[in-house]
């Protein structure tokens, strides 16, 4: 995944997060790799932009993210703001 396309990602995804404005503080539950320890370097500039939310980066590798994103979903506990999935979970998560 190049620079530009992580980029768009993350201003998209931090510009919806940004419209709650009564939240200040974002968890983002995403899988141990490469690129997404890119976005979470990316993040910097977005903080910069928006100091009065906080972002709360849990990375963890894929069988736990599996794991406590279908607890979290399944009991509606709302542990994460933002999750980034797959292309394995994305219809399991779609269909339920």
């Amino acid at each position: 995944m190049n620079l530009r396309l992580l980029a768009l990602i993350l201003s998209f995804l931090f510009g919806a997060a940004a419209v709650q404005a009564q939240q200040t503080s974002v968890t983002i539950a995403a899988v141990n790799n490469p690129d997404m320890l890119e976005l979470k370097k990316l993040s910097a500039k977005f903080l910069e932009q928006h100091p009065d939310i906080s972002l709360n980066w849990v990375i963890v590798e894929e069988n736990i993210l599996r794991q406590r994103v279908t607890t979290d979903v399944s009991t509606g506990s709302g542990q994460f703001d933002l999750v980034f999935i797959g292309l394995y979970e994305a219809p399991i998560f779609a269909k339920r």
